[in-house]
């Protein structure tokens, strides 16, 4: 049996279905499924978490060209998890609580806006906006990167995220 994982992009994110533009789908707040274990996913979030420690020093105290910091979190669901963007967040102890920037598609008892703890185990991938320009969130280049070439560059020239 194949394990799914729900990944949303920046709190836009693609369907499975290639008919539609990467940018309809990212507009409709839409969900990509991913096998789990996928060796191209695997490695964005290592990459994350990788500069984690320096994302969230940024984020502490951010340059004034620096904002919109966020975190995509997984939350568990049985064998599957869906992880979603929680944008703003701060910490609270030794976790954090963020508020949900993204529908949730398989957790029932949470909705877009509601706020959510999570640690730091959690966090799979970040991201910020530097001047127009995003930086981080390595999942969603990872589906970007699937997209056909024009597809990648409208969706980079609408969202500014430049994954090369």
């Amino acid at each position: 049996m194949l394990l799914w994982v729900l990944i949303s992009l920046l709190a836009v994110v693609a369907a499975p279905s290639r008919a539609q533009s990467l940018i309809d789908k990212a507009a409709r707040d839409e969900i990509a499924r991913v096998k789990s274990g996928d060796p191209e996913m695997a490695a964005a979030i290592a990459k994350a978490r990788a500069g984690l420690d320096g994302f969230l020093a940024r984020a502490d105290h951010p340059a004034g060209n620096q904002r919109d910091f966020a975190v995509k979190v997984k939350v568990p669901l049985g064998a599957n998890a869906e992880y979603l963007w929680l944008r703003p967040f701060v910490r609270d102890g030794d976790g954090f609580i963020g508020r949900v920037v993204n529908t949730p598609r398989n957790i029932a008892k949470l909705k877009y806006g509601d706020r959510l703890a999570f640690e730091r185990k959690d966090i799979a991938d970040w991201s910020y906006k530097q001047d127009d320009r995003v930086i981080g969130n390595f999942t969603a280049c990872v589906l970007i990167a699937r997209e056909p070439a024009n597809q990648r560059a409208a969706f980079r020239d609408q969202y500014g995220i430049d994954c090369e």
